[in-house]
C-alpha cells in the first residue's frame, strides 16, 4: 500500500487536478490527465495515478466509461471543493495550467479509437466490421465475411490491440508503386 507522510502536499497535488480538470471541461481519461499534470507540474505518474483514484473514490471525480475506457470528470463535490481551497494551489501553477490547457487541448483530446464488431449473416457466415476511427473521424472501414465465429471473434480482438498498425501497413500498401 502506498502511504503519503506529507498531508499538505497531497492535498495540493489533488487541488491542481481538480483544478486542471475543471478547465479542460470535458472528460478524460488517466493517461489523459497525466499527460496534462506531468507535462507541467513536478508530480510522479504514480502519484498522479493514486491521486485520480482517490478523488474517484471520496466522490471529487465522476467516472465515465464509454467503449472500455473510463475517463473522468470534476464533480459538483470537487468543485465547490476546488472553489473553498484554490488559494492553495501556487498561482503560477495556475497560470501554466491555464496556458498549456489553452495551447494543447486539441492534442491531448486526439484519441484513435479502433472498433470491431461482428454479428451473423443470413448465410451462417459472420460479417466482422472493422473500424478505426480518430477525433470521431473514421479513417477506414473495412467489412469482411468470414466462416465461423471463432475467426470473427479472432479479427476483432486483433483489430482492437492492433489496428493502428494495421491501418498503417494497410496504407502504405495501397500507395506503394
Amino acid at each position: 500500500m502506498y502511504l503519503y507522510f506529507d498531508s499538505e502536499n497531497v492535498l495540493e497535488n489533488k487541488l491542481i487536478i481538480l483544478y486542471a480538470l475543471n478547465q479542460f471541461k470535458v472528460p478524460v481519461n488517466k493517461e489523459q490527465i497525466s499527460q496534462i499534470i506531468i507535462e507541467n507540474v513536478q508530480i510522479s505518474y504514480f502519484d498522479i495515478q493514486f491521486l485520480i483514484q482517490s478523488l474517484s473514490t471520496d466522490g471529487f471525480l465522476v467516472l465515465i466509461n464509454d467503449n472500455n475506457t473510463d475517463y473522468y470528470s470534476i464533480s459538483d463535490k470537487g468543485r465547490e471543493t476546488l472553489s473553498l481551497f484554490s488559494d492553495r494551489i501556487p498561482t503560477y501553477i495556475k497560470e501554466i495550467l491555464d496556458i498549456f490547457i489553452r495551447q494543447n487541448k486539441d492534442k491531448v483530446l486526439k484519441e484513435v479509437k479502433n472498433v470491431a464488431t461482428y454479428k451473423i449473416t443470413g448465410d451462417g457466415e459472420f460479417e466482422v466490421r472493422l473500424t478505426l476511427v480518430e477525433n470521431d473521424v473514421s479513417l477506414i472501414n473495412i467489412s469482411i465475411s468470414v466462416p465461423n465465429k471463432a475467426q470473427a471473434r479472432f479479427i476483432s480482438e486483433n483489430w482492437e490491440k492492433n489496428g493502428q498498425t494495421m491501418y498503417t501497413d494497410i496504407i502504405n500498401t495501397l500507395i506503394k508503386e
